[in-house]
C-alpha cells in the first residue's frame, strides 16, 4: 500500500505540471508542411544509431513496429507505434516531412500531439537537415503489418512549442559532443537526477537517476568519471567496456545495443571533450550533492537559442511519470 500511495503521489505531481503547462502554453503556428530540405537516408541511419535505436519501438513484430506499451499506473497507458511504411498499420502514408513535424513538434499528420513520453521536446533541438535525415532514413524501414491499440489516458497531453533550432548541427569539439548528448541521444533523461518535487535538479546534472540506476558522468574524479580519459569515455560508448574491465548493463546497455556502440571515432571523442567541461558533481547517484553555484533554470542548450520553458516542464512530467510507473509495477508484484 505505501508504494502505490508513493506512486500515485507521483502520478498527481505530474498531472499538476501538466495542468500548470497548459495554462502556460502560446498558442503554436502549425508545423511546415514542406520547406525543400531532403534528407539523406544514409546520414540518418548513424543519427538513428546515435539516438539508441528508437529502442521503444523494437519488439517482437519486426523493426520499428512498435507495440511496447508505457503503463503509467492511473494516468493511463500508451503504446510505442508502428513506425514502419505499412500504409494501413504503420506510417507509409506519412511525408518525410510529416516524420520532422512529429520529432520536432510531437505532431502527427492529423494534428494530434503526442505524448512526450517520445522524447521530441530533445530532438526538436536538432538542426533541420539532421532531422530530414532521420526521418528519410525511418522511411526506408521494410513495411510490418502490426496494428497496434490506441493510447488509453486519463490526463492531457501537454502542449509544446519548439525552440529555435540552429542552422547547421556543430561538427567538431565540444560544440558537437553538446550536441550529441542533450539533443540527439538525450542523455539527461536518465543521467539527471530529480529533486524532491521532481523537477529536474540542474545542481546534478548528468549525477546519475537511482530511479534508473545510471551512472554520474560528470567530472568528479571520485563519484564520475573525472580519471577516465577521454579515449576511456570513448571506448566505453563503443564496448560497453569500463576502464577497469566490467561492462555496463540495464538502460545503458539497452542504448548500446540500439545502436549506439556505431558512433565514430570522430564523435565518440567530442561527446567525451564535452563531459569533461561539465560540472562535477562530488556525489554518488541518489546522494545530497554538496552546495554548489546556483543551478541554471532551464536544461542545457546546444549553442544558439533558448529553450522553452516547456522543455524542462516536459522532463518533469517524463521523470514523474516513469518514476510512478515504476514504484506502480512494484507494488503490483507484491
Amino acid at each position: 500500500m505505501v508504494r502505490r500511495g508513493i506512486a500515485v503521489t507521483l502520478f498527481l505531481a505530474a498531472l499538476a505540471v501538466l495542468a500548470f503547462a497548459a495554462q502556460t502554453a502560446t498558442v503554436q503556428a502549425a508545423p511546415p508542411k514542406q520547406n525543400g530540405v531532403v534528407g539523406n537516408p544514409g546520414k540518418g541511419a548513424y543519427l538513428f544509431a546515435l539516438a539508441g535505436g528508437c529502442g521503444c519501438h523494437m519488439g517482437a513484430a519486426g523493426f520499428l513496429a512498435g507495440g511496447e506499451v508505457f503503463e503509467l499506473g492511473p494516468a493511463g497507458k500508451v503504446y510505442a507505434k508502428n513506425i514502419t511504411s505499412d500504409v494501413e498499420t504503420g506510417i507509409g502514408s506519412w511525408t518525410e516531412q510529416d516524420v520532422v513535424n512529429a520529432l520536432r513538434h510531437g505532431k502527427r499528420p492529423d494534428g494530434e500531439q503526442l505524448f512526450p513520453v517520445m522524447p521530441y521536446p530533445y530532438f526538436s533541438g536538432m538542426s533541420e537537415q539532421d532531422l530530414h535525415d532521420v526521418a528519410a532514413f525511418i522511411k526506408t524501414a521494410p513495411p510490418v503489418s502490426n496494428k497496434v491499440p490506441a493510447r488509453e489516458l486519463n490526463v492531457p497531453v501537454p502542449p509544446f512549442t519548439a525552440p529555435p533550432q540552429p542552422a547547421d548541427a556543430p561538427t567538431e569539439g565540444v560544440a558537437r559532443g553538446s550536441y550529441i548528448v542533450n539533443t540527439i541521444a538525450h542523455c539527461s533523461d536518465c543521467h539527471t537526477p530529480t529533486t524532491a518535487e521532481g523537477a529536474p535538479d540542474m545542481s546534478r546534472f548528468l549525477a546519475g537517476n537511482p530511479m534508473f540506476g545510471s551512472a554520474n558522468i560528470t567530472p568528479s574524479e571520485e563519484f564520475g568519471i573525472g580519471k577516465w580519459s577521454q579515449e576511456q569515455i570513448y571506448l566505453l560508448l563503443k564496448t560497453g567496456k569500463r576502464p577497469d574491465g566490467s561492462s555496463v548493463g540495464g538502460l545503458m546497455q539497452l542504448v548500446l545495443d540500439g545502436g549506439l556502440h556505431d558512433i565514430t571515432e570522430k564523435d565518440g571523442f567530442a561527446v567525451a571533450a564535452y563531459l569533461k567541461t561539465v560540472p562535477p558533481v562530488n556525489a554518488a547517484p541518489g546522494a545530497a550533492a554538496p552546495p554548489a553555484a546556483p543551478p541554471p533554470q532551464t536544461l542545457p542548450t546546444t549553442g544558439n537559442s533558448t529553450p522553452s520553458m516547456l522543455i524542462p516542464l516536459i522532463a518533469v512530467v517524463l521523470m514523474l511519470l516513469a518514476g510512478g510507473a515504476f514504484v506502480w509495477r512494484r507494488a503490483r508484484k507484491v
